[in-house]
């Protein structure tokens, strides 16, 4: 409890939460008994918490993503998400969660399919006659419910600490990402509807729409070397990383021609520093663990969740609600460094699939990246259109809505995650 207490405390001052992280695990080894002998180990355990070979695939991830936005691949996967279901009126809304759905096969990054999104679609958004705060909040519930699709970076997280297929939680994730966004079109396509939002498109040729096709197969062929190359073996996710990578860069800069080579060196520089903020997350995380498992309070909370859940289905609840709670107050990465290791044993003992435990979890971070306070596509968002949070609270809440009534389908209905790991033996 005091070490809740001392991580509370300092979130409220405005310390930056990876610190927090770090001062209450250090403070909470200090009031130990033996405190000073194991307040000398957590330089190792910092260590140990970074190397593991699979993070590499963050800061790959992380700059391929960056390539692919600004080398016009946001926009040409757009242009095609149109001419399939961007017709009729909020169309255009439609399109933009497919679209973002395509580049998050890419980026691996929620905040950056927002981002890269949004900068395309905007304009067109408020010529059609979109309320920008309903603009905002459809951007930001899309780049939040494509979190599922692979490479992400979270999902990448989870196969780490929880020890899980990396390939396996890739795979569970498609399904109940395509669940995701369907729920998400329909929402706004009614809403739109309702509002008389947007207008319906022009006729399409057939040449036009071939061209768009054409332009947009490069991107299309690069989600299909990510992912089939690491769902059918052919590569290991870190191996994929670096690919998307090389790729990314022959694109952007031969076939697309809208990468000039003089801004790579912003681009890796970039990179640098959000990888370093993830992965300094992860490190300070790991000196609260660390305390977390000395003081035997994973054993503890495992036995209080035990007691109260009972049976699977009110575990999974609790799981849910505690999660969602958690989101709202911190950052994606340190409550999953926290709890993974903890829910995962508890989950497999209820005889729950671990894969499927990973994504319902992912599912519900998802939701917390679009819930304020500390929703970052939300913010995200809000920084594209240059709104104040408060404008983009009422017309988030359907999309808040739409994406717990999806979470709940994922979380109750296994076989839309498993489907795909048994059908390619990717389970444990």
């Amino acid at each position: 409890m005091t070490i809740v207490l001392i991580f509370l405390g300092l979130f409220v001052l405005g310390v930056p939460i990876a610190i927090a992280l770090a001062a209450a695990g250090l403070l909470g080894l200090y009031a130990s008994p033996d405190g000073a002998l194991l307040v000398s180990a957590v330089p190792e355990q910092v260590f140990q918490s970074l190397n593991s070979f699979p993070f590499l695939t963050i800061p790959l991830f992380i700059l391929a993503g960056t390539i692919m936005a600004e080398g016009g691949v946001a926009s040409r996967l757009m242009a095609l998400a149109q001419i399939t279901v961007g017709r009729g009126r909020g169309g255009l809304g439609a399109a933009i969660v497919v679209a973002t759905m395509f580049f998050s096969g890419i980026s691996g990054s929620s905040t950056a399919d927002t981002a890269a999104v949004g900068k395309v679609t905007l304009p067109t958004l408020r010529q059609q006659g979109y309320p920008v705060p309903f603009s905002t909040a459809l951007l930001a519930a899309a780049g939040a419910s494509a979190t599922l699709i692979p490479p992400s970076i979270d999902l990448i997280i989870i196969g780490v600490v929880a020890n899980m297929s990396i390939a396996g939680l890739f795979a569970a994730g498609l399904i109940p990402a395509i669940i995701n966004g369907l729920g998400l079109m329909l929402m706004v396509v009614y809403l739109a509807r309702r509002g008389g939002y947007g207008v319906g498109s022009g006729r399409v040729t057939f040449g036009q729409a071939v061209r768009t096709l054409v332009q947009a197969v490069p991107a299309l062929f690069m989600i299909v070397i990510i992912l089939g190359g690491i769902l059918f073996g052919v590569f290991t996710p870190t191996e994929a990383s670096a690919v998307a990578v090389m790729y990314g860069l022959l694109l952007a800069t031969v076939v697309n021609r809208e990468l000039p080579l003089r801004r790579l060196p912003r681009m890796l520089i970039e990179t640098v520093e959000i990888s370093g903020i993830v992965l300094f997350m992860i490190a300070m995380g790991a000196v609260l663990g660390y305390t977390m498992t000395i003081l035997e309070i994973p054993g503890r909370l495992a036995e209080q969740i035990h007691t109260i859940a009972g049976n699977r289905a009110v575990f999974l609840l609790l799981v849910q609600a505690l999660f969602f709670f958690i989101g709202m107050i911190m950052d994606t990465v340190p409550a999953l460094l926290i709890l993974m290791p903890i829910l995962t044993p508890m989950a497999v003992s209820y005889g729950i699939e671990p894969i499927h435990f990973g994504i319902l979890v992912e599912a519900n971070v998802g939701l917390g990246l679009v819930t304020p306070p500390v929703g970052v596509c939300l913010y995200a968002a809000c920084a594209l259109t240059r709104l104040p949070l408060e404008r983009v609270i009422r017309p988030l809440l359907p999309f808040i809505g739409i994406l717990v009534v999806t979470l709940f389908v994922i979380t109750y209905v296994e076989g839309f995650s498993m489907y795909l790991p048994r059908a390619l033996g990717l389970t444990d």
